[in-house]
C-alpha cells in the first residue's frame, strides 16, 4: 500500500480540498517534490502551505505512522528536514531527532488507483 501513497502523492491523485493535518490545519500542496530511490526521505525539495505558512523541504512517506519508528527515523538526523508526513493511518504522532513533531497528513488511495 505504501508504494500505492508514493504513487497518489507524487501525481497529486487527491482532492486538493480534502487535505488537513490530523490538527485540522489546511494543507497546499505548491510542490510534491522530486522521488528519491535512494537511502533517506521519499520525496525532496517540496514545497507546502500548512495553514499559512510556506515550508520547503522533504516528504516521508509511510502506511501508518508508527513505521516512523520502526524504520528508527526519529534518531535518523537525515530525517530532521521531513516537513510533512504523509500516511494512510495515523496511529501515533512523529518527531525530529530533536524531539519536535512533525505534522502529519492522513492521506487514502482513492478506490480508481486501487483498481489499477
Amino acid at each position: 500500500m505504501e508504494r500505492l501513497l508514493h504513487y497518489v502523492w507524487q501525481y497529486r491523485l487527491y482532492l486538493p480540498s480534502d487535505l488537513k493535518t490530523t490538527d485540522s490545519l489546511p494543507v497546499v500542496v505548491i510542490d510534491p517534490g522530486i522521488r528519491n530511490t535512494h537511502a533517506g526521505p521519499d520525496f525532496f525539495n517540496a514545497k507546502i502551505r500548512v495553514n499559512q505558512t510556506v515550508w520547503a523541504g522533504s516528504i516521508e512517506v509511510h502506511t501508518k505512522a508508527s513505521d516512523w519508528f520502526l524504520h528508527n527515523h526519529h534518531t535518523d538526523r537525515s530525517y530532521d528536514a521531513v516537513i510533512l508526513h504523509v500516511v494512510e493511518e495515523a496511529d501515533t504522532p512523529v518527531y525530529r531527532s530533536n524531539g519536535e513533531a512533525i505534522p502529519q497528513l492522513i492521506l487514502k488511495v482513492p478506490a480508481a488507483v486501487q483498481k489499477i
